[in-house]
């Protein structure tokens, strides 16, 4: 083989190694956003369950518009998933906090996000 053949493959060697690596990070990246994705969808979920139930008349099974002491199973029976393992961090009479916490490690942790549900509102705020 001429020289000029030689280095052909080993370009093409270092193409194909640079375009595999580029396409596992991609997957990666594309992996922890949709494990993100999925944590948000549950917290939006529980977010709504808590609005109803902050709306409702203690006498029809409800909050009475008080959040205070509430736990995630007041929201739901199930407080862990294939996505994450769901708490309340805090809640005071206007406001309740949800947190999951994913399965999945994104870099050195978990992925963490934080929900905070009023009557009104709710904010995500991705913690790791």
């Amino acid at each position: 083989m001429g020289q000029q053949q030689l280095m052909l493959i080993i370009l093409g060697t270092i193409i194909v190694g640079i375009a595999i690596a580029v396409g596992i990070l991609m997957f990666k990246s594309n992996a922890e956003e949709s494990s993100r994705n999925a944590i948000i969808n549950d917290l939006a979920i529980f977010a709504m369950r808590a609005r109803e139930a902050y709306i409702k008349p203690a006498y029809l099974g409800g909050l009475d518009r008080d959040f205070t002491d509430v736990t995630i199973n007041r929201f739901s029976t199930v407080t862990e998933n294939e996505n994450a393992r769901y708490y309340v961090e805090s809640s005071t009479q206007e406001e309740v906090v949800l947190v999951g916490v994913g399965k999945m490690v994104a870099h050195t942790d978990t992925i963490r996000i934080r929900m905070r549900v009023t009557e009104k509102t709710q904010t995500v705020e991705t913690i790791n």
